[in-house]
């Protein structure tokens, strides 16, 4: 556990909010790339993207506040200050995901820029949500629930007593970070190799969240998060809403055909010509497609 990276005297650099920055920065200059190489850069998709990391902050801390009301109840009796509960209430990449996506379509149609850049996003998030789970391992417990496979990865009784909550953190745990560290760099690779099989505007980034939820909502099970009901977890209760949605669109897209590419033009040949053999030379047959 390496919770603080660096520290001198009274500034700190904690793992998880450099990791975070780091993954924020290296997002955005896959997008822009992305873009300036699609020719679709501009000032407007700059400032749409600084709204996407505002709504991706609050979406990540919002979607977590059903999970604990007694935590916010208590602080607000306390008197702690609004800004000092949010930054110690929690937050989430699936909530950051919502946040940002909500942030990002209404400041685009407030700035009056109509183009799809859905599909520009995508390496970019799943390689930036790679980097942050590096940061949320080498800081977080606990990592998993306990394994017996030989990858598990025990807390030292000191780790483990700094955290309020840490069941059996001092057995072996799956490393369930490192789980959806493996998947998101598989799907870049994925991505790169099979993106111009998805011709509709907008769904290779919808396929990947659908693909990456399905993933989360199956590591919750080893992730060794809180059961909240239904023996689910909260971020299982909230992916649940967010696959189907996702599952109708596509269920849609399947049935409007939006997947299916054209057949090419036939290409004009003489009449009469089968499998290679020449047609009969005449005046007539030679403008006519087969």
């Amino acid at each position: 556990m390496i919770p603080v990276l660096w520290q001198n005297g009274s500034i700190v650099v904690q793992t998880h909010d450099l990791f975070s920055a780091l993954a924020v920065i290296v997002g955005h200059w896959i997008y822009y790339r992305s873009l300036r190489g699609a020719g679709m850069l501009d000032s407007r998709i700059v400032i749409a993207s600084s709204a996407v990391v505002i709504g991706g902050v609050i979406g990540a801390r919002l979607i977590t506040a059903w999970e604990h009301p007694t935590y916010y109840s208590a602080a607000i009796e306390a008197g702690a200050p609004l800004g000092w509960i949010v930054e110690h209430s929690g937050k989430s990449i699936l909530g950051a995901l919502a946040g940002g996506y909500v942030a990002g379509v209404l400041a685009k149609r407030a700035l009056g820029y109509r183009e799809s850049t859905a599909d520009h996003y995508v390496i970019a998030i799943a390689f930036a949500t790679a980097i942050g789970r590096i940061g949320c391992f080498l800081s977080e417990l606990p990592l998993g629930t306990p394994t017996s496979l030989p990858w598990g990865i025990a807390a030292s009784p000191a780790a483990a007593a700094a955290f309020v909550r840490c069941p059996d953190c001092t057995l072996p745990m799956h490393p369930s970070m490192l789980y959806e560290v493996a998947f998101n760099l598989a799907a870049v690779v994925a991505i790169v190799r099979w993106r111009h099989l998805i011709p509709a505007r907008g769904d290779l980034l919808r396929l990947y969240l659908l693909v990456d939820f399905v993933f989360r909502f199956l590591v919750e099970f080893v992730r060794g998060n809180e059961v909240e009901a239904f023996g689910l977890t909260g971020p299982q209760l909230v992916l649940i809403p967010m696959i189907s949605f996702l599952a109708i669109h596509f269920a849609r897209q399947a049935h409007r055909g939006a997947w299916h590419v054209p057949d090419p033009p036939t290409s004009l040949r003489p009449s009469g010509s089968i499998r290679g053999r020449p047609a009969p030379t005449s005046p007539e047959a030679s403008w006519r497609i087969t």
